[in-house]
């Protein structure tokens, strides 16, 4: 479809363009009833301005470039000639129609006299357009290759982040049978209550690898069932202190966000202190914005293990979501880690998932 078909407001100020332009022609007839001759030229002028409106696919088809030039140059020319004719058989037909009408009975003879110079306006009027249509042209052409740069560009962000997704599952996975293999040694029951805990989690993991964005709910659900098979190997020395406000529990968050900070709270810090220290997470709005907060109590002498995904994960997933709208900020002392996520609040209920 021609673009200004779809978009009345510029449709209309492309026939008002040429209602104003038609008095070019109504000069060159001179017509001795003034009237008459001004409501001619604009009625073929303005029909003029439609039916050549095709010429935009001729346009798009015979695009300027280097070594097109002569190509373009006599196509457009034939056109040119062929449109100009179309013109000059507007004025013969319409003027018949004006004849019908007493005060205007000359004016046939008057377009007669005129029809060389309807002809040359013809070829101007043609170029015009063709001109016009050469614009529009480029701007589609312009709005099309970043319409598809942007499509690739979400393509790329999209493989990035489930690149960055599966980095947590190999991770987890270690982390979760090195649990297992731990209460086997002692506990063959929790071992296997473990094992169950663990493929249940896998289970509800799956889903959330195809979204980009879940509730914070959702998100934490997962990090309780990771947090069932931590207590089965560490019980009483893990200790919660969860409050997640409702609103903020509607909220929109990168989907596993949170088990990764989960697990090295757990790995690094909870796990390695023999002192009972509790893993407080919050979750809150501040204005416009949502604000989760984990804090742990840490190992005096961090070690750190192999295969570990880090923050690092956790900042460039949170930087391809929202860019310069995110933040993740590390505090640290020597009896507390903590780790403070800021993102745009955005309700599931508004945004589509």
């Amino acid at each position: 479809m021609h673009p200004l078909l779809s978009q009345r407001r510029s449709l209309s100020a492309y026939l008002l363009f040429w209602a104003c332009l038609s008095v070019v022609p109504y000069l060159l007839l001179q017509a001795a009833t003034p009237a008459g001759g001004l409501l001619l030229s604009e009625i073929c002028t303005v029909a003029f301005a439609l039916v050549t409106l095709p010429s935009y696919y001729l346009c798009r088809a015979l695009p300027l470039g280097p070594g097109r030039l002569a190509r373009v140059a006599s196509a457009q020319s034939a056109a040119a000639v062929i449109w100009s004719l179309v013109f000059l058989v507007c004025w013969k037909a319409f003027v018949e129609v004006f004849a019908y009408v007493p005060a205007w009975r000359g004016l046939p003879s008057e377009v007669d006299r005129a029809e060389p110079a309807l002809l040359g306006v013809g070829v101007l009027f043609y170029l015009l357009v063709a001109t016009f249509h050469y614009m529009l042209a480029e701007l589609d052409l312009r709005r099309e290759a970043i319409e598809r740069e942007g499509a690739l560009a979400l393509t790329a962000q999209r493989a990035e982040l489930q690149a960055l997704r599966a980095q947590v599952h190999p991770h987890f996975l270690f982390n979760a049978l090195n649990t297992v293999n731990a209460l086997i040694g002692y506990d063959t029951a929790k071992a296997r209550e473990a094992c169950v805990l663990l493929a249940d989690y896998l289970r509800g993991t799956l889903g959330a690898q195809e979204q980009a964005l879940v509730p914070l709910a959702e998100e934490w659900a997962l990090c309780e069932r990771y947090l069932a098979v931590e207590k089965l190997r560490l019980g009483d020395r893990l200790v919660l202190d969860i409050a997640l406000d409702a609103a903020a529990r509607a909220c929109l968050v990168p989907s596993l966000l949170l088990q990764p900070l989960v697990e090295n709270a757990m790995t690094h810090g909870i796990s390695r202190v023999e002192e009972p220290a509790p893993l407080l997470v919050r979750a809150f709005l501040r204005g416009e914005r949502l604000v989760v907060v984990l804090e742990n109590g840490i190992d005096p002498e961090p070690r750190r293990r192999p295969g570990g995904v880090g923050l690092a994960n956790i900042r460039a997933r949170l930087a391809a979501h929202y860019g310069a709208e995110a933040l993740l900020h590390v505090e640290r002392n020597e009896t507390k880690f903590r780790v403070v996520v800021k993102v745009p609040a955005r309700p599931a209920t508004t945004e589509a998932r």
